[in-house]
């Protein structure tokens, strides 16, 4: 048996069983959970077990559901009766069946590490109990350990799903449901498998490792999922999920590791998302997004992850070879989302070598209502992002996108800009300044400024420049360095530097000269971007200008 769960049998079994309060433990002892010899409607703990001697899962879970109280469900099944198809699942006990009453109409405990204590660790994929039918929780206050490969549907509330292996989990609380299914803490399960919070609210997800994990709610339905936390501040807390996919009969990857869909008030924090467990390779090569964003989303934070090896290649023969994906991809609409703390593209050594195509991508061109108030980084510390590693661009904004707040991220080492903002005629690249800054698309194409001074000094670096753009307005002048620019002369951002304050005259011109507390090394280049204040907007990264020692008149 593996250091994980011998130390968890040890820590964390006794206080789970003490906590039932003294309730009755039913003990399975065959596979075959359809075999009766009860009375399947009105059986109690004190009918077990029938004429037969044995207690199959069936006879169990009807038992605990007419028995007042909490019933813990174990397991004690010899390896002689390990007969349901061992080839396809070996080393475990397989409860076959197909049971209308195996569902819990009252509270349970599902413990099948009593099964590890009995026989040993048999299954080195896993716990020991595989349950080839899916398990149904009416009932609130319900806890499920030590299963493997099993799909749980828990519609009730205040539940536990903790240290399982290889399980589908599926938490719902839509039409229909006889739960409100809100409030379930899923933790330590590991070995892949799925989760999907469906309409379901105040759930907890920490510490686990799953292929993919999906929060929705139907908003048209008025099913919103509500105040969701998947992942947490501490290493304990952090989940990793790997990501999965198919390709289509045309050879497109299609797939994400975490998808988010009519959500309010979630929060992904501190997990590992897109790559293999080991945080150094690509996760699953069908995958295209590390995390998904779309429908109506209100007040989502995304901090202090993990999100990289989101790279898929589309197959011939029926188009030629090419690579898709992003780490994040953001669409639909809905307002506040901020996106703070994250290393975007780099490995688990942090290294840019495991970047997508784009770092953060917003998506729905076609939408004239997508997101408001994105808010990409910060100037306090830990809010930036760092953004390395793509084969595109660190940031590309849509051309329906406004108010996308970019600051105080450090992105370099990106193949393309690394901020894009895509025209109303769908281009990318550098985008020109214009007079008044009247032209549309992404952010309002918002002008950049024009760097004319760079100086190095013995407080930190000292910036002159100007900005032409809308009149009469307040702007904030972000400045940062890199070692290098971008072969269109355009820089990243390595290192933010600081910000300060201008605003436009009646020609829409104002000029700035900032004095930035941050050393920077000899030979590197400055470069800046503008944010309009009350929009949001932040332009593209200026062209860069190289550290000299003393201002030159240009």
């Amino acid at each position: 048996m593996n250091l994980n769960r011998c130390t968890w049998l040890a820590g964390a079994l006794l206080p789970l069983l003490t906590s039932t309060g003294g309730a009755q433990t039913i003990t399975v002892d065959i596979e075959d959970a359809s075999i009766f010899d009860v009375d399947p409607d009105t059986a109690t703990v004190a009918d077990l077990p029938g004429p037969d001697g044995h207690i199959s899962f069936g006879e169990a879970m009807v038992a605990s559901n007419n028995t007042p109280g909490r019933q813990t469900v174990a397991f004690a099944i010899p390896t002689s009766e390990w007969t349901h198809y061992p080839e396809w699942y070996p080393g475990r006990a397989v409860i076959v069946g197909w049971v209308p009453n195996m569902s819990a109409n009252d509270e349970v405990t599902i413990d099948g590490t009593t099964q590890t204590a009995f026989t040993g660790d048999t299954n080195p994929n896993g716990w020991e109990v595989q349950c080839l039918t899916e398990l149904f929780f009416a009932a609130d206050n319900c806890t499920v350990t030590g299963l493997h490969g099993t799909a749980l549907w828990i519609e009730g509330s205040n539940g536990v799903v903790q240290d399982n292996s290889g399980m589908s989990i599926h938490l719902y609380a839509g039409y229909g449901s006889s739960g409100n299914g809100s409030g379930t803490r899923v933790e330590g399960n590991t070995g892949g498998g799925f989760l999907v919070i469906d309409q379901s609210s105040d759930n907890v997800v920490v510490g686990n490792t799953f292929d993919r994990v999906r929060l929705g709610g139907y908003v048209a339905g008025g099913f919103l999922a509500v105040n969701n936390r998947i992942g947490g501040p501490t290493i304990a807390e952090r989940n990793y999920i790997i990501g999965t996919g198919t390709w289509t009969s045309h050879g497109v990857p299609g797939g994400f590791a975490l998808e988010i869909v009519d959500a309010t008030d979630t929060v992904i924090e501190n997990n590992q998302i897109g790559t293999s467990l080991d945080g150094m390779n690509i996760g699953h090569p069908a995958s295209i997004a590390g995390i998904l964003i779309d429908g109506e989303n209100h007040n989502t934070i995304i901090r202090d992850n993990r999100i990289a090896g989101v790279l898929a290649w589309v197959l011939p023969p029926h188009a030629p070879a090419y690579q898709i994906g992003a780490a994040i991809r953001i669409g639909g609409s809905g307002s506040g989302l901020e996106i703070v703390g994250n290393k975007i593209g780099l490995n688990a050594l942090d290294q840019p070598v495991l970047g997508s195509i784009t770092g953060i991508e917003t998506l729905h061109w076609w939408n004239p209502n997508g997101v408001q108030n994105v808010v990409i980084g910060g100037s306090a510390p830990g809010k930036g992002n760092e953004i390395a590693g793509h084969l595109g661009s660190g940031i590309s904004v849509a051309n329906t996108f406004s108010g996308v707040h970019i600051t105080g991220n450090s992105i370099h080492d990106n193949g393309g800009l690394g901020i894009d903002l895509i025209t109303g005629m769908f281009q990318a690249g550098v985008t020109p300044n214009d007079l008044l800054d009247t032209d549309t698309g992404g952010n309002r194409l918002q002008n950049f400024p024009v760097i004319k001074g760079a100086m190095r000094t013995a407080g930190g670096v000292l910036v002159r420049g100007e900005l032409a753009s809308e009149a009469l307005r307040t702007y904030t002048i972000d400045s940062y360095a890199s070692p290098s620019i971008d072969p269109s002369g355009f820089g990243e951002g390595a290192r933010f530097l600081g910000s300060t304050s201008v605003a436009t005259n009646a020609q829409g011109r104002a000029t700035f000269q900032a004095s930035l507390a941050n050393a920077v090394p000899a030979g590197w280049f400055v470069t800046a971007t503008a944010t309009d204040l009350e929009r949001g907007d932040t332009s593209e990264f200026s062209a860069g200008r190289r550290l000299a020692q003393a201002f030159k008149v240009p």
